[in-house]
């Protein structure tokens, strides 16, 4: 991978790290798993797959079960954790950040909605979305967080909480 822009967290799961990079042209971009394995001399890395349908340039990836979750450039892409097999990909609320809690994906545009989505490899399945109150003009890169029942954005010099916790 050749990304410029390697602001997505790496994801570690069962010896493996999945890592996410994004060049302003395209070209390299996408995501990678990697497997680590220690050995007499340290640790040696072998390369699983190497994908282009998952390049996110700041919104983060996350990972359910087998499935990874994030956005790309146009979209939310579901890739199978082990295979790097595209389970789904669809428009959803566009570029984005997500995060993950109870089952379900906060899927937020920066340029907008916010979606909740169901997080299931079987399809894109929306429960609902909104749209943010006082959205500034401005690209929104702050990541939902969900903590205790409450899901927090934050918008330039706004920070909104909503209940979501399951009644």
């Amino acid at each position: 991978m050749t990304g410029t822009t390697n602001c997505t967290t790496p994801l570690f799961h069962d010896d493996c790290v999945f890592v996410s990079a994004i060049n302003r042209r395209g070209a390299g971009s996408g995501g990678a798993l990697v497997r680590l394995k220690a050995d007499g001399d340290g640790v040696s890395a072998h390369e699983v797959y190497l994908i282009k349908e998952l390049a996110n340039h700041h919104g983060g990836v996350v990972r359910v079960g087998d499935a990874l979750y994030g956005t790309n450039n146009s979209s939310l892409v579901c890739i199978d954790f082990k295979t790097g097999e595209t389970k789904w990909d669809n428009r959803s609320v566009g570029k984005g950040s997500v995060t993950a809690a109870d089952g379900r994906l906060y899927v937020r545009s920066e340029r907008g909605p916010i979606a909740l989505v169901e997080a299931t490899p079987s399809g894109y399945k929306e429960i609902g979305r909104f749209d943010q109150p006082d959205r500034s003009a401005k690209p929104s890169w702050p990541h939902p967080v969900v903590a205790s029942g409450r899901l927090y954005l934050r918008d330039q010099d706004v920070l909104l909480c909503y209940d979501v916790k399951a009644k």
